[in-house]
């Protein structure tokens, strides 16, 4: 098996909170939580908690043209993106727009033939039709393009949650929480929207729309911590009971019953509500989310499940294409994956690229070739900055735009081998050595005894779980192996028995890692979640492994 290295991301030190076990003070404190008062925030976050609207840098303009072009009677347009958080964004200010009696349009770009952002086909055309352009979760990098236009007369405001380029587009209004003093700078795009609407409508117009911008935010995999947890865990109690016949229809399809939580978001609903954007049309999206008409969104729901299993089928194909271009000898001392395809499907890309990543822990940019031009997508690796990356590299491309950890570009066909050297360069010389050796992070080395049905539930109130407030994994170091076995249909997954240190018999589920049972190694270190087990009326506490490392190597 490979080594990993364990990482404890839990200070040898915490601050201790009253009533609370040790053992979650630190969990805590790894989470940022410093004082008595974030920590009654965290473990019971309230609606109450959101940020004034009015804090967004650009709010109050957006607020004043958004109802000076209402009373007179002008038609808006939104303009969103066509991933989830695109779709969510435009679905909500649309709803609280046609609430507030707007003359509405809305234009959703193809992946395909428009590609991301704003695009001067797409603002000539809607020159002709709208006075008002807005834009959600994406246009901040689009400076030609509100040029553009403002000279067909049009009022801009651009609503983004995307890194700011060092020239902001000459728009009405450009709101990004990145941008000026906003208390939490990590909103998604239909966070943003979703604020929008607290500030056209309240905390009434808010309550209505968490459970999109609950979508929408762990889709986008953003920090759910301050605001964004508040979103989600909210919105998550209003999904299970909510009324739109598009979120029951995406419900039912996928499979999921109460409660609802934030890993059905990211596995099940969010790559469904993708795939109308990833192979077809997104705006399919936005009738599934709007449509007061089960009939009509059952039918809709139904083309996204067809939808969604071709994309995994798509995925797979393009992912061994991909895999058969790299050499382990060279990925021995590269700090940098490029992989390309004929025509490959731009909305897949993003998807290859970060299986790559996650399996050979390198920053990796999967490029659908079309003639001269390649459009790419990248994932990149704690510690490694791909946005920084592809800025210093900013010359050798047509355009980019991202994150810390995800992008996107164009670039010119015949630049791609020099794109890979610069890159190569660049993330060598700024990342240290360490960053490339495969690792996972863990909260405490705890008893296993610690864990009770009781001490569950306490560990349940740090949910919803995702980017910026990762599931607890605990480490378990030299527990003497009992049993182990492969199970499941195709025998992929290890069932294991262990004794830890102080002779606790643990049983443990590691999906994905049968083959530890083919190395019989005697004594193993674990990183585990603490899982409940209600078999027959008994209740009973296994380990769910995350990584097995031999102790004995």
């Amino acid at each position: 098996m490979t080594h990993t290295r364990f990482i404890s991301r839990c200070a040898s030190s915490a601050p201790s909170f009253p009533d609370t076990p040790p053992w979650l003070s630190s969990l805590l404190s790894a989470r940022g939580i410093r004082t008595e008062e974030e920590a009654a925030r965290f473990m019971n976050p309230s609606l109450t908690d959101l940020h004034d609207p009015f804090l967004l840098p650009g709010m109050a303009e957006t607020v004043n043209l958004l109802r000076e072009a209402i009373v007179s009677g002008k038609t808006i347009l939104v303009y969103g993106d066509y991933d989830a958080d695109g779709i969510c964004a435009a679905s909500i200010l649309m709803e609280v727009l046609h609430e507030e009696g707007a003359s509405l349009a809305y234009r959703i770009p193809s992946r395909h033939t428009e590609g991301y952002g704003l695009n001067a086909d797409a603002v000539r055309e809607i020159a002709g039709k709208a006075q008002l352009l807005i834009t959600v979760d994406c246009g901040i990098s689009n400076v030609a393009e509100v040029d553009l236009a403002k000279e067909l007369g049009l009022t801009v405001i651009i609503t983004d949650h995307h890194q700011p380029p060092e020239v902001l587009p000459k728009a009405d209004v450009v709101m990004d929480p990145l941008l000026g003093n906003y208390p939490f700078p990590y909103l998604c795009g239909a966070g943003v929207a979703l604020k929008i609407c607290q500030a056209l409508q309240g905390m009434a117009g808010v309550e209505k729309r968490l459970d999109l911008a609950a979508l929408a935010t762990v889709a986008d995999i953003v920090p759910l911590q301050d605001e964004n947890r508040i979103i989600v865990r909210e919105g998550l109690k209003r999904m299970e009971t909510t009324s739109r016949p598009g979120l029951k229809a995406l419900l039912e399809n996928a499979g999921v019953q109460p409660p609802v939580t934030a890993d059905h978001l990211a596995f099940r609903l969010g790559p469904r509500l993708n795939a109308a954007g990833r192979l077809g049309d997104a705006k399919l999206g936005v009738h599934l989310l709007l449509t007061p008409d089960p009939a009509k969104a059952a039918n809709i729901a139904g083309l996204l499940e067809e939808a969604n299993r071709t994309r995994q089928n798509l995925e797979r194909e393009m992912t061994s294409a991909a895999l058969s271009q790299l050499s382990l000898d060279e990925l021995a001392n590269a700090h940098v994956i490029i992989v390309s395809g004929e025509d490959w499907n731009p909305g897949l890309i993003g998807l290859t690229a970060g299986r790559l990543c996650e399996r050979f822990h390198l920053p990796v940019i999967a490029l659908s070739v079309h003639g001269d031009t390649a459009t790419g997508s990248c994932r990149s690796i704690p510690g490694v900055n791909i946005y920084k990356m592809l800025s210093a590299c900013g010359d050798l491309l047509e355009r980019f735009g991202g994150h810390e950890q995800a992008a996107g570009l164009n670039v010119k066909t015949d630049l791609i081998p020099q794109l890979r050297e610069r890159l190569e360069k660049e993330i060598s010389a700024a990342a240290p050595e360490e960053c490339f050796l495969p690792s996972m992070e863990y909260d405490l080395m705890v008893p296993f005894r610690v864990w009770t049905p009781e001490t569950l539930a306490l560990l349940d109130r740090l949910e919803p779980f995702g980017c910026g407030n990762p599931p607890p994994l605990f480490l378990l170091q030299g527990a003497e192996v009992q049993s182990l076995r492969r199970v499941g249909k195709d025998s992929s997954h290890l069932k294991l028995t262990v004794l830890d240190a102080d002779l606790t018999v643990v049983d443990g589920i590691a999906f994905s890692l049968g083959e530890v049972a083919d190395e019989a190694p005697a004594v193993l270190d674990l990183l585990y979640r603490p899982v409940r087990n209600d078999f027959r009326g008994r209740v009973s506490i296994e380990a769910q492994v995350a990584c097995i490392n031999n102790s004995e190597l």
